[in-house]
């Protein structure tokens, strides 16, 4: 870190020398550096970081989601109503217009949806839109959508995880690639340029109309440059050529802090990490197989200090997980909580299960969570449990869960990027990691429960299963945090995300 800070400092006289250096608030133009971006803004067909980033400020839909309220909101649509279970008309407001000038109406919100459902087009996350029947326009801001059955997650689906197209723009595209690389939204923010290898361009959509959930761009102007080194990306502060910059090691974001010229907002979101036991992997190692051994392994575990691992000083304040959803969400509901640490407490359970010298075991995790599972090992072995830690990538996870290979998973999950529970009940239950028919059964009846306060109450049933179980245990809340120059804020930082913070939210002090 010493040796970044002095590289920076011998070139901040000269990184400032030139406009694109110093180019700040004055000239309303925050620079927001971007790790990987994508050649398009397309979350449906390019479901990326960069994009659950981007898509947000660039396009718009057709309901919000009020966290703090606990309620949906207008916001391309003036609201919804039910005229039966099954039927959701919505009233389309009239002064919305595209980046390009247009104006939004029914025939954009029909078409999104039809292309959305349509057997021909290939999706990863297809089955969201699963519960649509048929899209019917009623009038120019009038449309109305029939659902197959009952859905208690629909409307967030609507909410979350769907953003109008134009039809006019996006229709005629032969190739949807081309449109998402010249992309046409109604959001905060209109891109000006975008390249793979040079980052994008966007500048505030003067004709923007914002939402309760949804205000207004923040800066005039972003430029987001590709920047994947962490070292690169610290200098890039030190020379005042960059804003802001997101998840920096604790450490380094800690000395830029004392340095006097950078803040840094913490901001919780929905997702965490947790902990779990395949029942395939019981196979392999067999003391797994005891509930008493699963439970001691919880107990050894000190999430408080994961979390400072993972957060620094910054973790000062902050709780860990407390379950396997967070209740901001709708449907979450649970009584049983993860056993406290108790390392003394495990070591007898090891005894009591015939382990009192420990056994041989294999933590797996993403890269990513590498810090943290090399800790929980640490604190495993503390107990006598000789713990080691294998990476591998995201895409082998599901293959080795079920060849038997993941004895111990730790992994970050987003909470299924909605405030709602679904996400929460498919991670944990239809991944079928635990063999256990009661689980599934449970988890059925929560499907078609539509009022919140019923459906909690058989979501705690499933959860408390999985508690009781000892089969998963949630460690730590997932977080991100900003780096960013003293002139720069994060509006509304304390609103739980669902699920990143998006570009158009920073805003000059």
């Amino acid at each position: 870190m010493k040796a970044i800070k002095a590289a920076a400092l011998a070139v901040l006289v000269l990184g400032c020398a030139t406009a694109p250096a110093c180019a700040q608030k004055a000239k309303d133009t925050l620079r927001f550096p971007v790790p990987d971006p994508d050649a398009g803004i397309d979350t449906y067909l390019l479901p990326s970081s960069f994009n659950n980033v981007w898509g947000p400020s660039v396009y718009d839909m057709l309901l919000g989601f009020d966290a703090e309220k606990g309620q949906f909101v207008g916001h391309l649509a003036k609201g919804v109503t039910q005229p039966d279970p099954t039927t959701y008309d919505f009233e389309l407001r009239t002064d919305v217009k595209w980046h390009d000038g247009q104006a939004f109406d029914a025939d954009d919100v029909v078409h999104t949806l039809n292309y959305l459902t349509d057997p021909k087009v290939n999706l990863r996350f297809k089955a969201y839109w699963a519960w649509i029947k048929s899209v019917e326009k009623l009038s120019a801001s009038k449309v109305r959508i029939h659902a197959h059955q009952a859905a208690p997650d629909s409307l967030m689906y609507l909410a979350s995880r769907s953003p109008m197209y134009p039809e006019h723009a996006h229709g005629p595209a032969a190739n949807k690639l081309d449109f998402a690389a010249k992309p046409i939204g109604t959001g905060p923010m209109r891109v000006v340029q975008l390249d793979q290898n040079t980052g994008i361009v966007a500048e505030r959509y003067k004709d923007y109309m914002p939402s309760p959930v949804k205000r207004a761009a923040g800066v005039g102007r972003i430029i987001a440059a590709p920047i994947k080194d962490t070292g690169t990306l610290t200098a890039t502060l030190l020379t005042g050529e960059a804003d802001v910059a997101v998840d920096l090691p604790p450490d380094q974001a800690e000395d830029l802090e004392k340095s006097g010229r950078f803040d840094v907002t913490l901001v919780e979101r929905l997702g965490y990490s947790f902990i779990g036991f395949p029942s395939k992997g019981w196979e392999a190692a067999k003391p797994l197989a005891d509930i008493r051994v699963r439970t001691a392994i919880a107990k050894a575990i000190d999430r408080q200090a994961v979390l400072k691992i993972k957060l620094g000083a910054q973790s000062a304040g902050q709780s860990p997980a407390e379950a396997l959803c967070p209740k901001e969400q709708l449907g979450c509901g649970y009584t049983k909580l993860m056993p406290a640490y108790d390392p003394a407490g495990a070591k007898k359970l090891l005894a009591e299960a015939g382990y009192a010298d420990g056994f041989d075991v294999v933590i797996s995790c993403f890269p990513a969570s590498a810090p943290d599972a090399t800790a929980i090992a640490g604190m495993l072995r503390a107990v006598g449990i000789r713990a080691t830690v294998r990476q591998h990538p995201t895409a082998q996870r599901v293959q080795l869960i079920n060849q038997g290979k993941i004895e111990i998973g730790y992994y970050g999950w987003s909470g299924g990027g909605m405030m709602e529970v679904s996400g929460q009940l498919g991670r944990h239950v239809d991944s079928k990691e635990y063999d256990d028919p009661l689980l599934a059964k449970l988890t059925a009846a929560t499907t078609t429960v539509m009022d919140d306060a019923l459906r909690r109450k058989e979501v705690a049933k499933v959860f408390d299963h999985i508690t009781d179980n000892a089969y998963a245990f949630a460690i730590i809340r997932n977080y991100s945090h900003f780096t960013h120059t003293k002139d720069v804020q994060l509006i509304n930082p304390r609103a739980v995300r669902a699920e990143n913070v998006n570009p158009h939210e920073f805003a000059w002090k």
